[in-house]
């Protein structure tokens, strides 16, 4: 199982933007099915670098039970505990490594702390199987879920569609995103089509509905969502009330923004009105997606953003709303620390 250190470029024309992924000792890193593994540049230019820091890839809820349908990504979440104590914190948690992977001036760097965050996560499950956070084929699938959700924001809520070429080339950034990983490639699909296929023999032959991806599913389909363990009690119940209409948006985006044949197969109820109501959110969304200012469309990654651009902003308004939002954040971030540090003294 070759484990990728480098990328060398194939052919002269470096438009073409694919290169052989090869492993520490040059060797073109081959598949199962014996084909090399092509990558392409994750950079200002890539479609991956584009879509994913956007604020509205949080519509894609749904890959985090695609991924607890994996029996042994499910298991290992149940085995540590820390999920169900805090979902939202842990979703975040876990979300911001993963997209430093794409926009972090190391992404090598990025790739092995995401990695090493998964030792020593191992042990049996209620079946009787064994199960490890770092098994190449649960760690690849839950890349592909991230990789899933790239693909769905630009395909769903991108005023530019998406061509064919676009997709095999989003299938090739995805590549290189997962080999700063180092982890084994064996199981990574030639091309798109073959990841198509792959995803669809994930559905049929390995996922199921386990203990924690039937959990997280009914806390939304119930529309109750926990209480963050910082909220008060008697400001959860009141805050429920309020959140209702958005319950209802994030049990529709959670459903309806999973593959169809995930639904179909576990018997996840969708109905129309749902239906109609995540097309109009998709609609809004793509109306809005190039009106928006890109330090608050990617809020998080914009300094990365502007380090791809030679530390450019695109316009005179992105640079003055970038001063204004920074200004703001780091106004709320000291606010912040002087309310906790008071709180230290009172406690003390």
């Amino acid at each position: 199982m070759a484990r990728p250190d480098y990328e060398v470029l194939t052919g002269n024309d470096s438009s073409e933007r694919q290169f052989l992924i090869t492993d520490r000792y040059g060797r073109p890193v081959v598949n199962d099915d014996g084909e090399e593994i092509l990558g392409a540049p994750v950079d200002g230019e890539s479609i991956t670098m584009r879509e994913l820091g956007k604020m509205w890839y949080g519509v894609n809820l749904g890959i985090g039970v695609m991924q607890l349908m994996h029996p042994e990504i499910g298991a290992a979440v149940d085995h540590t505990g820390k999920f169900w104590k805090n979902p939202y914190s842990r979703v975040a948690v876990s979300l911001d490594p993963i997209m430093n992977v794409v926009y972090a001036d190391d992404p090598r760097a990025a790739g092995a702390r995401v990695r090493d965050m998964h030792k020593r996560i191992a042990g049996v499950d209620a079946k009787g199987r064994h199960f490890n956070a770092l098994s190449p084929d649960a760690f690849y699938y839950a890349h592909h879920t991230f990789d899933y959700g790239t693909v769905n924001s630009a395909t769903h809520y991108n005023r530019q569609p998406l061509t064919d070429e676009d997709r095999e080339q989003m299938h090739l950034e995805s590549n290189t995103w997962y080999s700063y990983y180092s982890m084994p490639m064996n199981m990574v699909p030639a091309d798109y089509g073959a990841k198509l296929a792959y995803r669809q023999k994930m559905i049929d032959e390995v996922l199921e509905m386990t203990p924690a991806a039937e959990r997280a599913l009914n806390l939304a389909l119930d529309r109750k969502p926990p209480r963050p363990e910082n909220v008060p009690k008697a400001a959860w119940m009141l805050a429920k009330v309020a959140l209702v209409p958005v319950t209802e948006i994030m049990t529709t985006l959670t459903v309806g923004e999973m593959p169809a044949e995930i639904r179909q197969k576990f018997d996840i109820p969708f109905t129309k009105e749902q239906e109609m109501l995540r097309d109009t959110i998709r609609a809004t969304v793509r109306t809005f997606d190039g009106a928006v200012p890109d330090p608050l469309k990617y809020l998080t990654v914009y300094n990365s953003l502007q380090r791809e651009r030679g530390g450019k902003h695109k316009n005179w308004r992105d640079g003055l709303i970038h001063k204004a939002s920074s200004t703001v954040i780091d106004l709320a971030s000291t606010t912040v620390d002087r309310a906790n540090a008071v709180r230290s003294r009172i406690v003390a």
